[in-house]
């Protein structure tokens, strides 16, 4: 029975995958954006939505990795290669004419997947600065309440206590 056929088939079917993974990578990439964006313009509600988003998107990539690493290892045994733990470069390698289309859509993946990693840790890095300085600022104002203020238990006034004797900043917002 002759291989080539099959292989091709398997091959494409490849493609196939990591065109799909490429799909959802620059979407991922464009919902990064948008989160840095919200993150920067204080939108939490938006924010929210977009963390609901990136766990979709999240699932998904999972699905389409491990769908890719299934057919990688098919073509792989159909290549004569140990499936265990092979490389898309290898696969190109043993591939006839070096499979230009498999190795475009390869190297288009891991460079997208650099951007990605990048945006991830650039927005990580942000909160992490911007969660600083919400906490550096919290203690600033903790340091101006009177040990003994209390603060309004209801928006409106309805249920606020007294007006504190010290405090010049809980004075000024009463």
């Amino acid at each position: 029975m002759r291989l080539e056929p099959q292989i091709d088939h398997v091959a494409e079917r490849l493609c196939e995958v990591l065109a799909a993974e490429e799909r959802l990578y620059v979407e991922f990439r464009a919902l990064l954006q948008r989160e840095r964006e919200c993150m920067v313009a204080l939108q939490s509600e938006r924010l929210e939505e977009l963390v609901r988003e990136k766990a979709t998107l999240a699932e998904e990539g999972r699905l389409l990795e491990e769908t890719r690493v299934a057919v990688s290892q098919e073509l792989a045994r159909l290549l004569g290669l140990d499936p265990a733990g092979v490389t898309l470069s290898r696969i190109c390698d043993h591939l006839r004419g070096g499979a230009p289309a498999l190795r475009a859509a390869h190297t288009r993946l891991v460079a997208l997947l650099g951007a990605v990693r990048e945006l991830l840790d650039a927005n990580r890095v942000f909160a992490g600065d911007a969660t600083l300085q919400v906490r550096g600022a919290l203690r600033v104002l903790g340091r101006m309440l009177p040990v003994d203020a209390t603060l309004p238990t209801r928006p409106g006034g309805v249920g606020r206590s007294p007006r504190p004797r010290t405090g010049r900043l809980v004075r000024e917002s009463a």
